[in-house]
């Protein structure tokens, strides 16, 4: 949990492991097993020319709100996410959601924190790059 006094601009978050399955993407979406898509079934995305089940890009969104959501903790709130989709990310493979502050500061009695959140592939390379901004309680 941070406090905004002592968030420093370049600071680097916690980074999280998560390792995303066929199963996640079935929760996340509300899915049916018995509903096959690309994001829930390998065979459905291999045949529609992806590797595997492709990661829903809503459920990285969601991952990379938490992040920063647990990261700020409850005397804050998250104002807004900008996020760009890089490449896809499929089940099985291991992911790396990181973040950094780059911007703090007060603007009309509001304290803001901006963050760059990332979710990493195993080669190090981002499939999402994302801004979010939080703001402290005053």
């Amino acid at each position: 949990m941070a406090s905004f006094e002592d968030v420093n601009i370049d600071d680097e978050l916690e980074p999280l492991d998560r390792t995303p399955t066929e199963d996640d993407a079935l929760r996340f979406m509300g899915q049916d097993p018995a509903t096959k898509s690309r994001f829930s079934d390998s065979a459905t995305a291999q045949r529609e020319g992806f590797r595997g089940a492709v990661v829903p890009g809503l459920m990285k969104l969601a991952w990379i709100t938490s992040y920063a959501s647990d990261w700020a903790g409850q005397g804050a709130t998250v104002r807004s996410v900008r996020v760009a989709y890089r490449r896809p990310d499929f089940a099985g493979n291991p992911l790396m959601v990181a973040g950094r502050v780059v911007d703090k500061r007060e603007e009309e009695g509001r304290k803001l924190v901006d963050l760059e959140v990332v979710t990493l592939m195993e080669d190090g390379q981002p499939s999402v790059r994302g801004n979010v901004q939080v703001e402290f309680d005053a």
